[in-house]
């Protein structure tokens, strides 16, 4: 009997010694995932040999804001449809397939990357934008430059190196702004202004760099853009951003598994664990991520601050899409106003989404909530439509300063809509939920930019395309109604975020 007890006893210790054991390493295995352990392994290994904690912060926030400025190429696939229209002689249907489905990919693919970046950390992202970017902008440089290849099946798999494309831009830009946001998530000028502007200059940058003579070529008496040696330049550029970003989101990794390790060892020792306020990269468990992940889809201040966004950012998307022929309609035709527009448009664009993070983090100071910018925007933006309706209503010419206004209107309103909201989710929902809350919120502006602009188009093409026509009031019912999805909007967004 005696025996039988001790031996009992004895299981009862190993038992618990086991358990301990067990829930000793449990937390430190669970600290990354398998996928996000074995991508930033030798990173994690080498770093701390190499730079101090502070310094390998200070090089990956570098290296994210230098993916965040080469994430937006794709977006000047505009420059590029001469160039096929001679080269492989696509039509315009071909041409606006292609941007169709590169947008496709870039705005309907964040909800899951965003899950992917908080599951298994923004290492994962990064990785997807590579592997998608080489080699399809490879495949398309190769095509351009053996233009007797063309026929309908490599145009289809043209169409899908765009849509691949478009996903890596995505993971690129979204890997590049988590990754920020997790190094200084209480510092919005660092977390959100900086990365949205970086990639907001990606465009002007880009432009500037296709201006080099290397890029264009000559073909009896035309000149065209020479977009076999822009692809394979692209695929060069991204071959080193994807070493930058591998070193930047390996660090974030880094720093959660460290910060995962310490707290386990002071749970050990039976230690209060002191945990440093300033540290960002405190580590949830997967376990807890998972529950705050259902937790936000049945949030229903998420889906009111997603149709907020939806009503906003659509009247935007659309004016960026139709200044051109908004402005022949109001001014006449005029290129050089057309070209100042964009320039005013882009310029206020950058200046407001730098601007907006040192706005915030002046405001936070004084403890006043980041919605108040929020909803500046949307009544400036409001502000514009009404006067985009009285111009159409009125009987005299719209001088071209009217039109230069409203172009720095809304670009201001784009630029700080895009810095505003990424601030508030990442204020409501904190860092460890940013992915996986503002990738599902990045369906809106797809959503909103597709119900505006087929409303635009709609209106455009049944009345303002007539022969005997010069009534610019033919456009008027567009902006009436953007002006009460604003109004809407407005209402919304006071409403839900009252509390916060």
């Amino acid at each position: 009997m005696k025996i039988r007890k001790t031996k009992k006893k004895k299981n009862e210790i190993h038992a618990k010694s086991l358990g301990k054991h067990r829930s000793r390493s449990k937390p430190q295995d669970m600290a990354l995932s398998q996928v996000e352990h074995y991508l930033t392994y030798h990173v994690r290994q080498l770093l701390p040999h190499v730079l101090s904690k502070r310094s390998s912060k200070h090089v990956a926030y570098v290296f994210s804001l230098l993916s965040a400025v080469s994430s937006g190429f794709i977006v000047m696939i505009s420059l590029y449809s001469d160039s096929w229209e001679k080269q492989l002689h696509y039509s315009a249907w071909q041409i606006n397939m292609i941007a169709s489905l590169a947008n496709l990919g870039m705005y309907l693919t964040p909800p899951i990357l965003g899950f992917l970046a908080d599951t298994h950390g923004p290492i994962t992202l990064s990785a997807l934008g590579i592997i998608g970017f080489i080699p399809s902008y490879s495949y398309v440089a190769y095509i351009f430059n053996h233009p007797a290849l063309s026929n309908d099946h490599t145009f289809h798999l043209i169409l899908m190196s765009f849509t691949v494309m478009g996903v890596s831009t995505s993971s690129l830009y979204f890997s590049a702004l988590i990754t920020c946001a997790k190094l200084y998530p209480d510092k919005r000028t660092l977390s959100i202004s900086l990365p949205t502007t970086c990639y907001g200059l990606s465009s002007f940058l880009g432009s500037q760099l296709l201006n080099l003579p290397f890029f264009w070529s000559t073909n009896g008496d035309s000149t065209f853009l020479n977009l076999g040696r822009v692809f394979n330049t692209f695929a060069c550029v991204y071959a080193v951003v994807g070493l930058l970003a591998w070193i930047a989101t390996s660090t974030v990794s880094m720093f959660k598994h460290a910060a995962m390790s310490q707290q386990e060892s002071c749970r050990n020792g039976n230690e209060d664990m002191d945990q440093n306020e300033n540290d960002p990269l405190i580590a949830v468990e997967p376990v807890q991520e998972r529950l705050a992940q259902k937790q936000f889809f049945k949030d229903p201040v998420a889906l009111f601050v997603g149709i907020s966004m939806i009503l906003s950012l659509g009247p935007s998307e659309m004016f960026l899409a139709n200044m051109g022929s908004l402005t022949k309609l109001l001014v006449g035709e005029n290129a050089v106003l057309s070209s100042r527009l964009l320039s005013v448009y882009a310029v206020l664009n950058t200046v407001t989404r730098l601007s907006s993070g040192f706005i915030t983090d002046f405001l936070a100071t004084r403890d006043i909530s980041p919605k108040w910018i929020l909803i500046s925007l949307l009544s400036l933006s409001l502000m514009a439509q009404f006067l985009i309706t009285n111009f159409s209503l009125s009987t005299t010419v719209v001088s071209p300063l009217k039109i230069l206004l409203i172009g720095a209107m809304m670009g201001t309103v784009y630029g700080g809509l895009f810095t505003a909201y990424p601030v508030i989710i990442l204020a409501m929902w904190g860092d460890k939920l940013f992915g996986t809350a503002y990738g599902s919120m990045m369906i809106a502006p797809a959503i909103g930019s597709v119900v505006s602009c087929m409303a635009y188009a709609d209106i455009f093409d049944s009345k303002c395309v007539t022969e005997d026509t010069n009534a610019t009031s033919c456009i008027a019912p567009v902006f009436e109604i953007t002006s009460a999805q604003l109004i809407i909007c407005i209402l919304v967004t006071v409403v839900v975020l009252r509390r916060h």
